[in-house]
């Protein structure tokens, strides 16, 4: 087995794999769609960053990267991102496939001044997620998915509340729970850093559109949001009758009474009637809360990880 530069030829090889891998992890999580085909981008392969596992003119497996950006993770290191997609491997031997492929492809990367390396890996492919944890990969993100059903409610402020779609003119009130948001992420053990500038530019691009937002009022006073889009962070995604939350916070004085859990029960009712069919959430492991909280109902498929190497190896 020879470790190479993962180039065009080896394309329809690797979409292959990238399809056998997701039917893998389609076995342990049933909400998954289904999926047949799966694209590539030309980037994968025109940037010159990945790397191949090929025998006999056999792939065994491929790791592509996206990128590089500059402030990766909001630090001083420039780094690339594996998506979903972009990897993957056969069975036999797959730790040690990916370390293989990992030592080849980190010395690409740090020689092109590159210290933040990130991948996004199916929760279930422990061969996987054992051959990075031993080479100093740590977990950051996750995405999770359950069918189009209620979720359990504990008991709480049932029938004290009203839930609504919330629009334009609700924005100057759902920005405070946006900034409470963005400060929460600051915070030990996240410290996703935003100053007042980056919150406001965020809120900017949030209310530009492309986001649906459904909040949870205690008289005039929101209490909770949650905003939901068609595509979240990866290719699964993408399928047409799923929608993805991508942002949720409830204020500390309104938590443990059950908000949540009613405010993403009022979405996924009127988003099933619309004929949606399943749900998809993505959230930092690093989150204390969103780790209890999203874990309780939705079912991980994918886990992101992330290494740091040190700024002096790079050249």
């Amino acid at each position: 087995m020879k470790i190479i530069d993962f180039t065009e030829e080896y394309i329809a090889q690797a979409r292959q794999l990238a399809a056998e891998n997701y039917r893998e992890e389609k076995v342990h999580v049933q909400a998954l769609p289904e999926i047949t085909d799966i694209l590539l981008e030309q980037e994968l392969t025109a940037n010159g960053l990945g790397v191949a596992a090929v025998e006999n003119g056999r792939l065994l497996g491929f790791w592509g990267c996206a990128g590089p950006w500059e402030r990766e993770y909001g630090s001083l290191a420039s780094g690339v991102f594996t998506p979903l997609h972009a990897h993957g491997a056969v069975r036999e031997s797959r730790a040690e496939l990916y370390r293989r492929m990992y030592q080849a492809l980190a010395e690409k990367l740090t020689g092109r001044g590159i210290a933040y390396h990130s991948i996004s890996v199916y929760a279930h492919d422990t061969q996987t997620l054992s051959g990075l944890f031993t080479y100093g990969f740590g977990m950051r993100c996750v995405d999770a998915v359950r069918d189009m059903e209620a979720v359990p409610v504990p008991g709480g402020e049932a029938g004290t509340l009203g839930f609504r779609e919330s629009g334009h003119t609700d924005f100057p009130e759902i920005r405070k729970l946006r900034a409470g948001l963005a400060r929460h992420l600051g915070k030990s053990p996240c410290f996703i850093m935003m100053d007042e500038a980056g919150i406001e530019s965020w809120q900017q691009r949030k209310e530009s559109g492309g986001v649906r937002v459904f909040t949870a009022w205690k008289g005039k006073e929101p209490a909770a949001y949650l905003e939901i889009t068609d595509e979240g962070e990866n290719f699964v995604t993408e399928v047409r009758d799923m929608q993805n939350i991508c942002g949720a916070y409830c204020l500390p004085a309104y938590r443990g009474r059950g908000i949540m859990q009613q405010l993403v029960n009022y979405a996924i009712g009127l988003l099933q009637a619309e004929g949606y069919m399943r749900l998809g959430v993505d959230y930092e492991s690093i989150n204390p809360a969103a780790w209890g909280f999203w874990n309780k109902y939705f079912e991980a498929y994918t886990y992101s990880l992330a290494r740091r190497i040190v700024e002096s190896a790079c050249r």
